[in-house]
C-alpha cells in the first residue's frame, strides 16, 4: 500500500521521531549533554536493602537525589549497613550504547566514601581497573566521584564499583552511576523549569482568607472567582477536624471573609474540596461520609442544589485501595478522570500517581499507574491537572531538587496516560526551605495558588504567585452562558455535552444550575461542537475553531433547547457540506447521530428536514442544492434505522435568509439545514 503525505504531513512527522528519539535517550539514561551516559541495566549485585525502594534498580538512569544530600529510597543501599555493620559490595551495571570514555561518574548521596575499586569493561568482556584507593569517609555528605583517565582505545558498555561499607559510618548509598566521553567533571544538576525567577514575589491571600489556625488544601475555581480551604481546628468548626470553607474574589479583587460552607458536607468528621469542576455546580471532595449504614472515608461527589449542596455521593472505583494513611486526588476538567495518590502493590515503591476513568455507568476504573517517567521509589503526591487536561503539577522526593519534597511539572504527550515529559522542578523560588505544596492553578494559568508556611500569618497560609510563561499550562479558552428555552426564554437545568468535530466523539460534559449557568473549558487546538441535553428538548448545537488560540480567553455563549412540540424548528449547526456540493462530511456524523438518538427516544415524533442556501448563484440551482443537502441528511438517518414515512425533506434555496447575504457571516448564516417537528 503507498501512502502518499502532504508536506506538513512529513514535517509533522519528522518532529515526532525527533521528540521520540530524545525520549529514547532519555530512558536509556542520556541527560544533561549527548556526552553523558547514565546506566540503563543491572548486571549483577551482592545484596540490595529492598524489592523497590534501596534496590540495585535504582541506580539506573540520571541522579535522583544528588545534588542534595541524605537518605532516598531512589538510591541503591547494601541490605546490611549501618548500626549492623556492612561488608563488601558489588555493583555492576550495563549502558545502552558503548562509548569511548574518560569518565566514571558515581553519585553519592548518604554517607560517601565507601567506593573502593572501579573497573570498566570492553565489548570482549574484559576488565579494566581505573580506580583504587583506601575507603575514608568523604569531607561532603554528598558527592559525585568523578574518575578521569585517559581516554579509551576500546568501547566501554559496563562498570562494576567495590565498596567496603563497613569502613565508613552509617548506611551508604549509591544515587547513580555515569560514564562520559568527556574529561570536564559530570556534575548532578537539577532539572529546573526554564526562565525560572530567582525571587519571585509571594502574595499571602491575607486575613480575609488566611487565620491563626492552619489552612491546607486549597483549591481554586477554574474561573478563579472562588478558593476552598481545608481549616484545622478552627473554633467555628463542626466538630474538632477539618471543614471546608471558601472565599469569593470580588470584581475589584477583594477576597471576602472566608466563611464555614457548613452542613452536609461539614458533619463533624474531617471533610476538604479536592476539585471543582468549571460550572461550578460540583465538588470532588475528601471526607467521612454516612454510605450503607455506616460511616465511610472516601472520595465523594456533591452537586450544588438550588441554595445548598446535595448530601455527598460515593465516588465508586474498581479495586480501590491504599496502603498510605494520606491520599490526594484532583478531578480533571472535562469530568473524565480522577488522579490520586496511593499506594499500592504494583506501584514502583511508595505513593505514586494514578488515574481512573469514568464509565458509562458513573462506576470508575482500577487505578492504573502514570508510569516511571512520573513516579519514583520515593513519595509522590498532591497531584493537579491542569484546565488544558495535559498538564501535571505534583510533589515528589524522588527527582532532584533542593531538599525534601519538591513541585514539579510534567506534560503528558498522548491519550495513553503513560507517557510524559521529564518532570521540571519549579524551581528555589517556589520550592522554598519551608513547607510550601498544594498547587493549584485557575484555567488562565496567571497564577499558582499554594500552602506555605514562610511568613505565614498562623501556621499554614494561602499565598499565590504569578507563573512564568514555562509553567504555565496550554492555552484554554472559558466559555460561559446560560442554557435556554427557545420558545419561553426561560432558564433550563440541563447536561452540557462537548466534542471535538473531527473524531466525533464526546470529549467532556457540565451541567447548568437552576438559572441555567453553565461554564466549560475547552482546551485550544481543535474545533468543538457543544450542546445542552434535558429531557423533553431538542439542543440547538454550537461550534468553535480554537485552532488559532494562543492565550487564555473567556467567552459567552448561550445555548438554547426546543421544546419537542409541534411547528418549533431546530437548527443543525453542526452540518457540514463542501462548497456548492451536497455530500456529507464526517464531521456532521456526531450531529446527525444525536437528532437520531431524539427519534428513537420519541418513536411518535416525525420531522421535516429543511435544506436552505445563501443568496449566490441562479435560483434554479441553489433550489435543488438546498434539496439535495436535505435528502444527505434524510438518507443518513434512514441507514440508521429511522424509518423513512418519519422524514419529510424540503429545499428553500435563498427564499428565507436568516441574514443579509451581503456579507460572508450572514451568507453562512443563510448556508443551514433546519428541522421541524411535525407530530409529537
Amino acid at each position: 500500500m503507498l501512502l502518499i503525505f502532504s508536506k506538513p504531513v512529513i514535517r509533522l512527522y519528522i518532529v515526532g521521531l525527533v521528540i521520540l528519539a530524545i525520549a529514547s535517550l532519555v530512558n536509556a539514561g542520556y541527560c544533561y549533554d549527548l556526552h553523558v551516559q547514565w546506566a540503563s541495566s543491572v548486571i549483577s549485585y551482592t545484596s540490595q536493602l529492598g524489592t523497590k525502594e534501596y534496590s540495585a534498580r535504582q541506580l539506573l538512569g540520571k541522579p535522583n537525589k544528588c545534588p542534595d544530600a541524605g537518605d532516598s529510597p531512589c538510591a541503591w543501599a547494601a541490605a546490611h549497613d549501618g548500626p549492623d555493620g556492612g561488608g563488601e559490595e558489588h555493583l555492576k551495571v550495563g549502558y545502552a550504547r558503548a562509548m569511548y570514555i574518560q569518565q566514571v561518574a558515581i553519585a553519592e548521596n548518604f554517607n560517601p566514601g565507601a567506593v573502593e575499586r572501579v573497573y570498566i569493561f570492553d565489548l570482549n568482556g574484559d576488565r579494566h581497573e581505573v580506580y583504587h584507593k583506601a575507603v575514608h569517609a568523604a569531607a561532603a555528605s554528598s558527592r559525585v566521584l568523578n574518575i578521569i583517565f585517559p581516554k579509551t582505545d576500546y568501547a566501554v558498555n559496563a562498570v562494576e564499583i567495590d565498596l567496603q561499607c563497613g569502613q565508613v559510618d552509617g548506611w551508604n548509598e549509591i544515587d547513580a552511576i555515569g560514564i562520559s566521553e568527556s574529561a570536564d567533571p559530570v556534575v548532578a544538576e537539577i532539572n529546573v523549569a526554564p526562565n525560572m525567577e530567582t525571587n519571585p514575589i509571594r502574595e499571602n491571600l491575607g486575613p480575609a482568607v488566611n487565620s491563626a489556625f492552619d489552612e491546607v488544601l486549597p483549591v481554586i475555581s477554574p474561573d478563579g472567582r472562588t478558593i476552598y480551604i481545608d481549616r484545622k481546628n478552627h473554633p467555628d468548626n463542626i466538630g474538632n477536624h477539618d471543614n471546608i470553607w471558601y472565599s469569593e474574589l470580588s470584581r475589584d479583587g477583594v477576597w471576602s471573609q472566608a466563611v464555614n460552607i457548613g452542613p452536609p458536607l461539614n458533619n463533624g468528621g474531617s471533610s476538604f474540596v479536592a476539585s471543582i469542576t468549571p460550572d461550578g455546580n460540583t465538588l470532588l471532595l475528601g471526607g467521612t461520609y454516612h454510605y450503607k449504614d455506616s460511616d465511610e472515608f472516601g472520595i465523594w461527589l456533591s452537586h450544588h442544589q438550588e441554595e445548598t449542596w446535595g448530601y455527598p455521593e460515593k465516588v465508586h472505583v474498581k479495586d480501590f485501595y491504599t496502603h498510605s494513611q494520606f491520599i490526594e486526588f484532583c478531578l480533571s476538567n472535562d469530568n473524565r478522570a480522577i488522579l490520586m495518590s496511593l499506594e499500592r502493590e504494583e506501584g514502583l515503591g511508595r505513593k505514586d500517581i494514578y488515574v481512573s476513568f469514568v464509565k458509562p455507568d458513573g462506576t470508575w476504573t482500577a487505578p492504573k499507574n502514570l508510569g516511571p517517567v512520573v513516579n519514583s521509589a520515593a513519595d509522590e503526591g498532591m497531584p493537579f491537572l491542569a484546565s488544558d487536561g495535559v498538564t501535571l503539577y505534583y510533589a515528589s522526593e524522588g527527582f532532584s531538587g533542593y531538599g525534601g519534597m519538591d513541585m514539579y511539572l510534567t506534560r503528558r504527550l498522548d491519550d495513553t496516560w503513560e507517557h510524559w515529559s521529564e518532570p521540571q522542578n519549579l524551581g528555589p523560588g517556589l520550592n522554598t526551605p519551608g513547607w510550601d505544596a498544594y498547587y493549584t492553578i485557575p484555567a488562565s494559568g496567571d497564577f499558582a495558588y499554594f500552602i506555605s508556611t514562610e511568613s505565614s500569618i498562623g501556621q499554614g497560609d494561602v499565598f499565590r504567585v504569578r507563573l512564568p510563561e514555562s509553567l504555565k499550562p496550554k492555552p484554554v479558552v472559558l466559555i460561559s452562558g446560560r442554557v435556554l428555552d427557545a420558545k419561553t426564554h426561560k432558564p433550563v437545568r440541563a447536561s452540557i455535552h462537548y466534542e471535538v468535530l473531527s473524531q466525533a466523539k464526546e470529549v467532556g460534559g457540565a451541567s447548568s444550575n437552576s438559572q441555567g449557568n453553565f461554564k466549560i473549558v475547552l482546551p485550544a487546538g481543535a474545533i468543538y461542537g457543544f450542546h445542552a441535553e434535558a429531557k423533553g428538548y431538542a439542543s440547538v448545537n454550537q461550534s468553535l475553531d480554537l485552532h488559532n488560540v494562543h492565550k487564555y480567553q473567556e467567552l459567552t455563549q448561550d445555548l438554547s433547547l426546543v421544546p419537542l412540540e409541534v411547528g418549533q424548528t431546530l437548527r443543525l449547526n453542526n452540518i457540514f457540506f463542501d462548497f456548492g456540493k451536497s455530500i456529507l462530511e464526517a464531521t456532521s456524523f456526531g450531529e446527525l447521530d444525536r437528532v437520531v438518538k431524539m427519534l428513537v427516544d420519541n418513536p411518535k415524533l416525525m420531522i421535516a428536514i429543511n435544506g436552505h442556501a445563501d443568496s449566490i448563484g441562479t435560483h434554479a440551482a441553489n433550489m435543488q442544492l438546498s434539496t439535495d443537502r436535505a435528502s444527505a441528511v434524510e438518507k443518513y438517518l434512514v441507514t440508521k434505522g429511522i424509518a423513512l414515512k418519519r422524514l419529510r425533506i424540503q429545499g428553500f434555496g435563498e427564499t428565507k435568509p436568516l441574514s443579509p447575504n451581503s456579507t460572508d457571516d450572514g451568507r453562512r448564516q443563510n448556508r443551514r439545514v433546519e428541522i421541524t417537528i411535525l407530530r409529537e
